[in-house]
């Protein structure tokens, strides 16, 4: 796992668990609990991430409680590297692999794709391609209860998304503009899809 290489397994695991869930903050007892490993253990990478500025403290009482820092330039990075890599895109991945032949780009966008969410957020998945919703929801529904999010899927026909962007609409343009996480299919292939975005800003009369 790239992750657990570049970050080691356990400083992986404790920052899948705070950056993943960033409304979620925890105390070090909590969290060796939660990740059945020694306190002293958890209490160390805590604090050389709460030094790093990637997570933020906060005492309450007697303990000090960790969560992620939002503020922090590379939260995004981050929080989209331990998605990829920690499984939640695999899963989503496998789940639609039956339909590939029929998906011509399919991503994760939203507040999960910028590292926002929070532990009740949906995990919104935009497919393009030549399918039927209803096939898409029957794919991805099993994928749920692994992911432990409601999974939000918005399927349409790559030309009529792209009508949409060029009528100026703003949920599709926050989809092309904000980060993603691509599934099936790659940024290049999606802006070939949809082109430059600037291409698709509404012309207003002088």
């Amino acid at each position: 796992m790239l992750a657990n290489f570049l970050l080691g397994p356990l400083r992986t695991r404790v920052l899948s668990a705070l950056l993943l869930h960033p409304d979620t903050a925890f105390h070090v007892r909590e969290l060796a609990r939660r990740l059945d490993a020694l306190p002293g253990s958890i209490n160390r990478e805590l604090n050389k991430l709460a030094d790093a500025g990637i997570l933020s403290r906060q005492h309450v009482g007697n303990q000090v409680h960790y969560r992620a820092n939002l503020d922090c330039p590379v939260h995004a990075e981050l929080a989209g590297l331990l998605l990829k890599t920690t499984g939640m895109a695999t899963v989503l991945t496998e789940a639609l692999q039956p339909l590939a032949a029929r998906i011509q780009c399919a991503l994760v966008f939203g507040s999960v794709a910028r590292g926002e969410a929070s532990a009740h957020s949906d995990l919104d998945v935009l497919v393009l391609g030549d399918i039927a919703f209803a096939e898409v929801v029957e794919a991805l529904h099993p994928a749920q209860e692994v992911v432990q999010r409601e999974i939000n899927p918005v399927v349409y026909r790559t030309d009529d998304f792209c009508a949409k962007l060029a009528s100026g609409n703003t949920w599709a343009r926050e989809v092309v503009e904000q980060p993603q996480l691509f599934l099936i299919g790659s940024a290049d292939d999606f802006a070939k899809l949809v082109g430059d975005p600037e291409s698709h800003r509404v012309q207003r009369p002088a």
